[in-house]
């Protein structure tokens, strides 16, 4: 879906939240919610526990561009992970194929900014990750953990914070 700045996201699709939040866990809210930095130790379980995320990312006139991104299932009925965390200012995605539209990748060639919203409708709450990104082409480097992953998007953590929010729409799943 591609979004100018100004625009508003629509619709959500409810079939993949559901999905994610099939198999989440409960945690009780980081007391500390609103203070940005690094990646907490909240901040890792949280993300950790998402099957979906949310990718921002703005060319250099300032377009932005918003996509969803899941967990890829594997052959035994588990899933990849979501992201790669390898230390706190670090968190890495893997890029599969797509729409060949490439415009996360285009975008961070041009700009390298990048926002990551993970989104829990269930407890509403949610973690922004801020960061600069790089791309990582060397496919065979993380195989083990994205089979099908073209290439990977290296993202530095400039600073993540987390918000409770009751106007987030709560979602009840059936």
């Amino acid at each position: 879906m591609r979004l100018r700045a100004d625009a508003g996201l629509d619709a959500w699709h409810v079939a993949c939240v559901r999905n994610a939040h099939s198999h989440a866990t409960a945690r009780a809210p980081d007391h500390n919610m609103n203070d940005c930095g690094p990646l907490t130790d909240d901040a890792i379980a949280f993300i950790r526990e998402q099957a979906f995320l949310i990718v921002a990312t703005a060319d250099a006139t300032g377009n932005s561009d918003c996509s969803y991104r899941g967990r890829q299932p594997r052959a035994d009925g588990s899933f990849e992970p979501l992201v790669d965390m390898p230390d706190r200012r670090t968190l890495v995605l893997p890029d599969f194929a797509g729409n060949n539209l490439f415009n996360t990748i285009g975008n961070l060639l041009v700009n390298p900014a990048i926002a990551l919203l993970f989104v829990d409708f269930v407890r509403q709450t949610t973690w922004l990750v801020q960061g600069r990104a790089t791309i990582d082409e060397d496919a065979a480097s993380r195989a083990h953990q994205w089979p099908d992953a073209r290439r990977y998007v290296v993202v530095e953590v400039e600073q993540a914070q987390a918000r409770a929010d009751a106007a987030l729409p709560p979602l009840v799943l059936a």
